[in-house]
């Protein structure tokens, strides 16, 4: 029988985050006495998230949390019905907030650059209280070279922007650069501006886009000023999901 290791990840990563309840939580129980410790890659997958949330406090310096902000992201993570939109359970989204956690706690913590920490603590924030919105649907995006890379995109009907975040994305190939792409039925359009990685670090913040139109997503390297009418994935680096309705 195979082992669904993606789902695996996703039980996992709500365990660190104590977010889990009722089958969700007796499937990670047996996963964690019966699986786990047979298996090399979840005990990696595992560890990983338990060094993610023992690094969190030491990411950014200690300051005061706005008021309004703790109480949307924990409102979200306990009052999201467990299917949304794109038919994500609460699991998922815990997956996905984990993976975000992670991407900026290892990309902040010790980097010696604080202005840039600073920074991206502050944008990282916007990003955790954009999940925690009702009807908000993360979507990781895969890697279609199987190299580095992780990106997730954060959307919603009642939110009004579209955030796209990554770490460890390597720069596209010289004379390219990104571009994000939605699309519907085949048919695809260019979403905001092409970019590049700073530092490895993704962070695109997107106003007035309609996901609900489309389902699915690619990330490609297209040639500079080159204004292509779909995704070139030929290209060294590319990352797609599809967003089900």
């Amino acid at each position: 029988m195979s082992v669904d290791h993606e789902r695996i990840e996703e039980l996992l990563a709500g365990y660190v985050l104590l977010s889990l309840s009722g089958e969700d939580a007796i499937e990670a129980d047996r996963l964690l006495s019966e699986h786990v410790p047979t298996c090399p890659m979840c005990r990696e997958t595992l560890a990983g998230f338990q060094a993610v949330v023992g690094e969190l406090p030491l990411a950014a310096p200690a300051a005061r949390v706005p008021d309004l902000v703790l109480p949307r992201i924990h409102r979200g993570m306990t009052d999201t019905p467990a299917r949304g939109r794109r038919g994500m359970s609460r699991v998922a989204v815990a997956a996905s907030v984990a993976a975000l956690v992670g991407m900026a706690g290892f990309s902040i913590s010790l980097s010696g650059r604080a202005s840039k920490a600073e920074e991206r603590s502050g944008r990282l924030l916007d990003v955790l209280s954009a999940i925690g919105q009702p009807g908000a649907s993360p979507v990781s995006l895969r890697s279609q070279s199987g190299g580095a890379g992780g990106l997730v995109e954060v959307s919603g009907p009642t939110l009004e922007r579209m955030y796209l975040y990554g770490e460890d994305v390597p720069d596209p190939a010289p004379g390219y650069e990104y571009q994000l792409w939605l699309g519907s039925g085949g048919t695809f359009l260019p979403i905001g501006d092409p970019f590049r990685p700073e530092d490895g670090i993704v962070l695109l913040e997107l106003l007035n886009v309609d996901t609900s139109r489309f389902d699915e997503i690619w990330i490609t390297e297209e040639l500079e000023g080159s204004h292509p009418s779909a995704p070139s994935v030929g290209g060294a680096h590319s990352w797609h999901n599809m967003l089900a309705a």
